[in-house]
Parts: structure tokens; C-alpha cells; sequence
């Protein structure tokens, strides 16, 4: 930890070691929501905790400052809750464990939670230091954004008073984000019937992958093990004679699957062929998918289970609406060169007599996410799965030319003596929701470099941490 003692972000690192400590999973944020206020609170500075656990914390603005306009820093407080599937940490009371290795940061085997973990530790830096210069500041600490952005969504549309704001979520400091994709979730389920068969149960699971996030990294060819899975199973089907007893992949729907297993039942005497055909359709696969998933696994394992099966025609309809459902990009936009839709197939569920399929759809473009929105639904009806989708969250559409983009520019060549890019990307932000809430207010987006967010392998650039609480200080000076 001694690069960190060393480091011009030191009071940065010093609150994200604290607030990884305290249990921040998305819906879980009563700890952290009180952790901040208290924070507020003991600083002396006013401080307000809404019913959604949104902290705001006031700072006066310091001397000489006083006639500027109010700032706003934004972050949100909760995080991805990611393990690797050897991990036994249990995110409900273990600390993230951090370990520094050369120039980042990353947890042992589950994701840090520097998205967005290091906005509040920067935002709490800046508030607990009262030798900075920088007009009067309304720090705004928001809940659950990484399932819904619930805690935006609920926020007071008075409550805020600036004219200007920095969003801390960005996970590339070259760039300066101004605009960013909406999108929905849609939520799909079948009820099912079961036989009951004296079978031999074996489990086959896929993992290995990368996953990672299912906005900005959709564009990867980072595979989805949900989709390999039913690809073997249905070339299974044309070989052997099994039965489905449950399916499940995924776990969070901003997450592209990195895992998916199934449990299956044959008769006594299709053991030997289901592993010599397992084997071929693993040997098949293999080549093309190493491509882009070098830790891809395959296992197949004898297990005890249950004796009810999932109906056979039911069973063909689930095997079928996976082959169909869409996963990926689905359109571009030239002009910026981005994703411009994309759906993500994130979740698959059995729960007693119910398969649940969770999806979630991205875009910046009404029309393409009407689109996939149809596409989902006509899906859902031709294989009988009930449907329904989130109220969603809309889009941040740019503005090129806010005071506070050309300011922020202008202090980053400073710096670097170099412009930042300046982006839209096809992820959601808050400032989708808060742009609308606070149409007058202009808005940036800015961060350090975060590789592998909602990842077990995600990892914080403390050299980038050091150069972006800088800028994040000029800015706020120079205004």
C-alpha cells in the first residue's frame, strides 16, 4: 500500500479503502447511504438524506468564490456485486479486499466497486479539504444506479441548485462523456410443466468468460455464455435423447453472462454417449470461440438432483427462444461511431415451475429501441412467455458546445497538452435522468480509467485516479 501513502490522491484512496468496507450491493445501500450522511454531517455542512438514500452535502463556496455558480458533483454510491466462481466472499458483510499491484487497484477474485466507489471517495476528498479553492459545491451521493437508477429516478427536482455538473462515472479519463444511450429492461417468464422419470442427472456448465459491461463493452465480441450453452444443448438434441430438469445464467442485467450451467437427466444406458458426443460438439466449438474467449471451459459432471423434468415441447421452446432472442449490437451510428442500439440476454432463471429470462435494451435512438423493444415481444408470444418491460431510463442527448465541455477542454490540455476526446457512449448515465429533471443545467462526465467494471477482474488506474482528481480540482478552481 505504499504507492498509496505516496500518491498525490492519497485522501481519494484513503475513503475508498473506507467505503469498501461497508456493504454497497445495489438494494443494499442502507449501510453506505448512512455512512455518507454521517459523513456530511460530522464535516459540519449541511446535509440532506431523501427516502430513496440520496445524500446531498452542501459546501459553502470558499473565499473569493462566493459570487460563482454553484457546482454539482455527482456519483452513485452501490456497486456490481461480482464474485469469481471460486470465490466464497460474501458481499452482504466482507470488505472488498484491495490489492495494489503496480500501477492499479483490483479486489481478490470479485469486482472492486470502483464504479462508481471512487466518485464518492473523490467527492468526499474534495468536501473534507478545506484548503481548496472552488465556487459553492452540492455533492449529490445517489442509490441503486446500476439496477434501475432508482435513486435519480426519485430524486427532487428542486432540490438541486447549480448550473453546473460533473458526473464522476466515466472509466476513460481521455475522454469527456456528453451524451449516453437510454434504455429499458424487459422481463420475460414461463410457467412449466414437469414428468416425473428416474433418470441419471448430470450438470454441464460453461464459464470462463470475460463478461464485463454490457453497454460499453457490447461491441467486444465478448461471447455470452447463455448463448454457447443453448447452442450445445441444441445440437445435443439432435444425438441423444434428454431431459431439461433447470437452466440458469447470468446474474445481473448490465452484465454480459460469463457462466450458464444446466442440469439434464438421460437414461442409464446414454451415459457413455453423452460424453463422446459432448466431447465432439466441445471439440467443434472450440476453435472459433478460443478466438475471443481463451478461458473458455466446458465441464460436464454427474450430480444428484431432482426427479421432475421439464415437459419436452416446453423444453424445445425454451431451447428455441434462446437461439432466437437477440444479443449484441443491433445498429450503429457512423456519424459518431458508436453502438447506437444493442441488446444484452443477461439473465436465465428456474424457479420451481417458472424460467425467467431477463434482457436489457440499450439506445439512443427512439425508433431502434422501439424496435428491439417489438422484436422482444414477438419472441416472447411465439414461444408463450408472458412479457413486460421497465419504465426504462432516457437518454442524455449532447450538447457540444455547454461553457462548462469547452472549459473542462481547455483545462485538460493544460494538463496534458493535449485535447480529451469528447464522446457519447452506448451506456446509460444519470445524467440522462437528471437532464431531464434539471434541463438547464450543463453537464460533463469525467473519470480515471477502469478496466473490466461489473467484473471479478476489474481494476482501478491509481496513476489515472491521481491525474483525474486533479482535473476534477482545476476545473472546480478555474470556474
Amino acid at each position: 500500500m505504499q504507492r498509496l501513502l505516496n500518491s498525490s490522491a492519497y485522501d481519494v484512496f484513503k475513503n475508498f479503502e473506507k467505503i469498501s468496507k461497508i456493504p454497497r450491493c445495489s438494494h443494499d445501500e442502507e449501510a453506505i447511504s448512512k455512512f455518507i450522511y454521517d459523513f456530511g454531517k460530522n464535516l459540519g455542512l449541511e446535509t440532506i438524506r431523501d427516502q430513496h438514500g440520496n445524500v446531498i452535502i452542501v459546501k459553502p463556496a470558499s473565499k473569493g468564490y462566493e459570487d460563482k455558480e454553484t457546482v454539482i458533483l455527482q456519483g452513485h454510491m452501490d456497486m456490481v456485486c461480482e464474485k469469481s466462481d471460486s470465490s466464497t466472499h460474501d458481499f452482504t458483510c466482507d470488505p472488498i479486499e484491495l490489492i495494489v499491484e503496480e500501477d492499479f487497484i483490483h479486489a481478490n477474485n470479485t469486482t472492486l466497486g470502483a464504479d462508481d466507489g471512487i466518485a464518492v471517495a473523490m467527492m468526499m476528498a474534495i468536501l473534507e479539504n478545506d484548503s481548496l479553492k472552488h465556487p459553492k459545491l452540492e455533492a449529490l451521493f445517489t442509490t441503486t444506479e446500476e439496477t434501475g437508477m432508482d435513486g435519480a429516478i426519485g430524486l427532487s427536482e428542486n432540490v438541486l441548485t447549480g448550473k453546473n455538473l460533473i458526473n464522476i462515472d466515466n472509466e476513460e479519463d481521455k475522454i469527456i462523456i456528453v451524451g449516453c444511450a437510454g434504455g429499458i429492461n424487459a422481463y420475460l417468464e414461463k410457467r412449466i410443466s414437469k414428468n416425473t422419470k428416474k433418470l441419471q442427472n448430470f450438470e454441464l456448465k460453461v464459464s470462463g468468460l470475460q463478461g464485463g459491461h454490457s453497454g460499453i463493452m457490447i461491441n467486444e465480441n465478448r461471447l455470452n455464455a447463455i448463448k454457447i450453452l443453448d447452442e450445445i444443448l441444441l445440437k445435443l438434441s439432435n444425438d441423444i435423447d434428454y431431459f431439461l430438469y433447470s437452466i440458469n445464467g447470468g446474474t445481473k442485467h448490465n452484465a454480459i453472462p460469463s457462466s450458464a450451467s444446466v442440469i439434464i437427466g438421460i437414461y442409464e444406458n446414454d451415459k457413455n454417449l453423452l460424453s463422446e458426443k459432448l466431447e465432439e460438439i466441445f471439440n467443434d466449438l472450440r476453435p472459433n470461440l478460443l478466438k475471443d474467449e481463451k478461458d473458455l471451459q466446458f465441464t460436464l459432471n454427474e450430480i444428484e438432483a431432482g426427479n421432475l423434468y421439464i415437459n419436452c415441447e416446453e423444453k424445445k421452446e425454451i431451447l428455441n427462444i434462446l437461439n432466437e432472442f437477440p444479443h449484441g449490437v443491433n445498429t450503429l451510428d457512423e456519424d459518431l461511431n458508436i453502438v447506437k442500439s444493442s441488446n444484452n440476454l443477461a439473465i436465465l432463471k428456474t424457479e420451481d415451475d417458472i424460467v425467467k429470462i431477463q434482457t436489457s435494451i440499450r439506445s439512443s435512438d427512439s425508433s431502434d429501441l422501439d424496435y428491439l423493444k417489438n422484436k422482444v415481444r414477438e419472441i416472447a408470444e411465439k414461444y408463450n412467455f408472458d412479457v413486460k418491460f421497465s419504465e426504462g431510463y432516457p437518454m442524455w442527448k449532447p450538447n457540444f458546445d455547454y461553457v462548462l465541455l469547452n472549459h473542462a477542454k481547455e483545462i485538460y490540455k493544460e494538463l496534458r497538452n493535449e485535447y480529451p476526446e469528447v464522446a457519447v457512449i452506448h451506456a446509460g448515465l444519470e445524467t440522462g435522468i437528471l437532464s431531464q429533471k434539471y434541463p438547464d443545467i450543463n453537464m460533463i462526465s469525467i473519470g480515471p480509467d477502469i478496466f473490466g467494471a461489473h467484473t471479478p477482474v476489474e481494476r482501478l488506474s491509481i496513476s489515472s485516479t491521481e491525474f483525474s482528481f486533479n482535473f476534477v480540482k482545476n476545473i472546480l478552481k478555474s470556474l
